[in-house]
Formats: C-alpha cells, structure tokens, sequence
C-alpha cells in the first residue's frame, strides 16, 4: 500500500520536529542549570515528541553521529601515559566486568519471573550489554527481544535520571561551561568523517561498538604519530550530546512500555537493583584499587549504556578516557563470550527437543 502524501509530509517533517523538541528540551534544562541538561533535556523533548507524534526512523544515525564526535574527544585526550594508566587498570576494569556480569545473572531470575518471561529474555535483559547487541541476539535465539529492549532502555534511562540526584546529594559541583568556540572545527571533522568510514566497513565484520571505539583508536594513532589533536569544540560536543539523548528518548515510548507493563515493571525493579550495587558497591571496590575520585569512579561503574555514560562523563568533565575505559572492557567481555555461550546453550536444548 502506497503512502498518502499527508504520510509522505509527516514522515519528512518527523526528523524536524524530533530536533526542534530535542534542542528545545535540552536548552530548557540547560537554562535551568541541571547537570547533563543537553543529554537529559534532549532525551525528554525527544520523548514528548515522539509520544505525541508517532515514531521516527532513523534514530540510529542520531546516536551513530553523536557517538563518532563523542569517542573523538576522548580520543583527543588520549596520551602515550593515559593509555599507560589504563593498562594499569585493567585488572581492576576486568574485575568491575566480571563482576557485573554475575550481578545479572543472579539477577535475571528475579526480572524473569516479574516480567512473565523465560529464563533466557530476563538473562539477556540483565546482562550489562548494549541494548541493540543483546535485542538482536535475543530475536535470534528466540527469546522475547521487544521485552529484553524495554528493560535496557528503561534502565539507561534511570540511570541518567538518578546522576544529577547523585550529584545533589554528594554536592558535587559541576564545571563550568567552556567558551564556545569552534577551534579545531575541521581538524575534528575531519577525523570523524574517516572514522565514520572505517567504522561503517567495521560493523560489517562484527566489530563491536565501532562508532566510539574507532574514532577514539583513530586519535590514539595520530597522537602517538606526533600530530596535535584539538580538542572537540565545545558546541559540536553540545550536538553530540543532544544528538545521543535524542535518540534514546525516541526509544522512550509509553505505548511500548503500556504493551509490555510486567517488562516495564522488571526493567525499573532490575534498573535500581543495579545502579545500587554499582553505585555503592562497585563505586567502592573502584575507588580502593585505583586513584579515581568518587564521582569518576561511579561513572565508570554505572550500568548505563556506553554511549551515554561517556558522553555524560565528557559532559561533567570527569575523566571520560577512564570511564570509556571501564564501559569499554564490560561491553566487549559481555559481547565477545556471552553471545557464544548462549548459542551453544540453545543449539544444545534444540538437540535434546529433537532426540527425545
């Protein structure tokens, strides 16, 4: 069935409106000085919208977009001894990963039976993964991928909600907004445009997360090469964040979550669960075993989406390389053994279904 021409308007005019309710949200926290304004405010006009008007393809490139400035200016950060440290603190970022990967499975009973699902969706929910990465998996093995959405979303979304509280509570004061100024503006374009390139032909090879990883890879290279890398201007990192709230706010929709209410329910129950014992456990264990402060610390714990919470750390100014570091190592542990695992799992009970 062909499109009306009214369709045909209200699709072209729903990326428009969509950046029209993000800037504005995210302008409106940020003249209400809320830490993470233009990520959170962005996310919530991005909802509004989309709520009232109907969803809107390609939300992905928003978040792609954002993700490749983002991983640049951590990458532009990224020296010869800020690589060192992060060796350093491998042990301890493994340890962080393995760590939360068992949280999830003990955890994944409990959201299993509050959602009314099987074993394997509330697994897949629970494992502190992407949320595209573990919906895909979940649609090929054949677990409930809609529901296993909701429950991520819903917990990158309670986390970004509880850091401005955390930072309330803790009296953290954030920086300053810096000048904005566009130096370097072509320097950085530049290596996004050649990192956006590689990392088109690296997802293609299974390579996970190539739209933050790549740029920052790509800027380590350069750097060690002896070029000077500028810093991202401050109002392209103000796109990019609005650019990556946008996008998770348009997976934010209350008929999804009104379809799906026991999911819903298990995401906010999981999501808290979660964020306590990152934020107080594995905040903790950081804080004792390497030297970052409390806050930097809770930021490379916190079970939010990659994305996100280097985009939130960059934003806060605290040390988004260390965080990219310890969301990184959790998100390729998770993805590179997990999905193998599982696979071999559910081949097996194929197997048995058939021989009995």
């Amino acid at each position: 069935m062909k499109a009306t021409a009214a369709e045909r308007i209200r699709t072209a005019l729903m990326p428009v409106a969509i950046l029209i309710g993000a800037c504005a949200g995210a302008f409106a926290f940020r003249a209400l000085d809320l830490p993470l304004a233009y990520i959170l405010g962005a996310m919530v006009g991005a909802s509004i919208v989309t709520n009232l008007l109907g969803p809107m393809k390609g939300g992905w490139l928003l978040r792609r977009s954002g993700l490749l400035f983002v991983g640049a200016s951590v990458g532009a950060l990224l020296t010869v001894d800020v690589v060192a440290e992060l060796a350093r603190l491998l042990p301890v970022m493994v340890a962080v990963a393995l760590a939360s990967n068992a949280v999830g499975v003990l955890l994944s009973f409990l959201v299993a039976r509050i959602a009314g699902t099987d074993g394997l969706t509330g697994l897949l929910s629970c494992l502190p993964a992407g949320m595209s990465e573990m919906a895909s998996l979940a649609q090929e093995v054949g677990a409930d991928e809609h529901a296993v959405t909701v429950i991520h979303t819903l917990r990158v979304v309670l986390v970004l909600t509880l850091i401005p509280l955390w930072l309330g509570l803790t009296g953290t004061v954030v920086q300053p907004p810096q000048e904005m100024s566009i130096d370097g503006g072509l320097a950085v374009l530049l290596i996004v445009v050649v990192s956006a390139l590689i990392s088109a032909g690296a997802k293609h090879v299974g390579v996970l997360n190539p739209w933050v990883v790549v740029p920052m890879l790509l800027c380590l290279a350069l750097a060690v090469a002896g070029f000077h890398l500028p810093p991202v201007p401050p109002p392209v990192l103000i796109a990019a964040q609005i650019a990556i709230g946008a996008s998770l706010g348009l997976r934010f929709r209350l008929r999804d979550l009104s379809k799906l209410p026991r999911a819903a329910a298990a995401g906010l129950v999981s999501g808290l669960i979660l964020i306590g014992v990152a934020f107080i456990g594995f905040t903790a264990f950081v804080e004792a075993f390497s030297n970052l402060g409390r806050l930097p610390a809770t930021m490379a714990v916190a079970p939010g989406g990659l994305g996100e919470m280097i985009a939130s750390a960059s934003a806060l100014g605290l040390l988004p390389a260390a965080v990219a570091g310890f969301q990184l190592t959790r998100s390729i542990l998770t993805n590179v053994f997990t999905p193998p695992l599982i696979r071999l799992v559910v081949a097996r009970r194929a197997r048995k279904r058939k021989g009995s």
